[in-house]
């Protein structure tokens, strides 16, 4: 385990509410110019969870496991929210059936397809009874820890929407004066479209193309699970997301594939270098439901 300075980092209250399933549009026209109705994103999705398989899910389209909430209000307090919540966070119903229930934040997914704002959901896991009592617009407080974390002697290495519960439970070490990470798959940059200009970092995700089919296989995306920690190359997240060269973003596998073109597996970055300070090991294992114990 590497050393940190997680005894310095703040933790604090976030609100937000569970989001109704949204439409993404009628129909999309999918890469090979056949109509979707894609269903997946927001809401409450019962069957949809963190460590299933990505593909195989009928009209699926960047589909979210768990429980989609937003930040509601002002501007500035829906912000906080999307930005504060870190991966591991500990969440907790405030309002109707479930109130009291606690959960943990799994992920974070941006769009920007059918909202003036945009959506930018913070994901979370609860167990399959508590879903049943949750409702749309209950309301969640998620206690917001992660926010400046680093790992000692890395300066260079930016921590993003990561618990300091989550860094301590992934296995990363040191070997070559380079963090370690336990990845499921490296993914090669030119499969890596949708999120390049986006920030700050701390909100949304990567997307990991899936439109051309022979692709998929030959790159292992079909094996691909919700929260697979991925590797991602050639691209750095620091401070907004964009192509590098010897850059590596560590990212989290959020949302489902998607036949749109350009678009597709979401990873909510929670490490990134410009440096190349960072490199995978390969670990099938290597999925935030088994780190976390969901």
């Amino acid at each position: 385990m590497v050393a940190s300075n997680k005894k310095s980092i703040i933790e604090f209250a976030v609100q937000g509410e569970i989001v109704p399933a949204i439409p993404l549009r009628n129909y999309w026209v999918t890469w090979d110019g056949k109509p979707k109705m894609a269903i997946g994103v927001g809401g409450i999705n019962y069957n949809l969870k963190i460590g299933e398989k990505v593909f195989g899910w009928a009209n699926g389209d960047r589909a979210e496991p768990g429980v989609s909430t937003d930040g509601t209000g002002k501007d500035a307090w829906i912000l906080g929210y999307r930005l504060y919540s870190c991966i591991g966070n500990e969440a907790r119903v405030l309002s109707g059936e479930g109130k009291g229930e606690k959960g943990i934040v799994i992920g974070k997914h941006g769009l920007r397809a059918f909202q003036q704002r945009g959506a930018h959901h913070v994901q979370l896991h609860f167990e399959e009874e508590v879903l049943d009592v949750l409702a749309i617009g209950d309301k969640i407080q998620v206690k917001a820890c992660g926010v400046g974390l680093h790992i000692m002697g890395y300066e260079d290495v930016r921590l993003l929407s990561l618990s300091p519960n989550l860094l301590d439970k992934m296995g990363v070490y040191e070997e070559d004066e380079k963090l370690v990470v336990p990845v499921v798959k490296e993914i090669p940059n030119f499969l890596i479209s949708q999120g390049a200009g986006e920030r700050p970092s701390e909100q949304g995700n990567w997307s990991i193309q899936t439109c051309f089919p022979p692709d998929i296989k030959k790159y292992g995306l079909n094996e691909l699970r919700f929260g697979d920690i991925l590797l991602l190359k050639d691209v750095q997240s620091d401070y907004g997301r964009g192509q590098y060269k010897n850059g590596v973003t560590i990212g989290v596998v959020c949302c489902g594939p998607s036949d749109i073109a350009g678009k597709g597996i979401g990873a909510t970055n929670i490490l990134s270098t410009r440096s190349g300070r960072i490199k995978g090991t390969i670990d099938s294992e290597a999925n935030i439901a088994n780190y976390l114990g969901l």
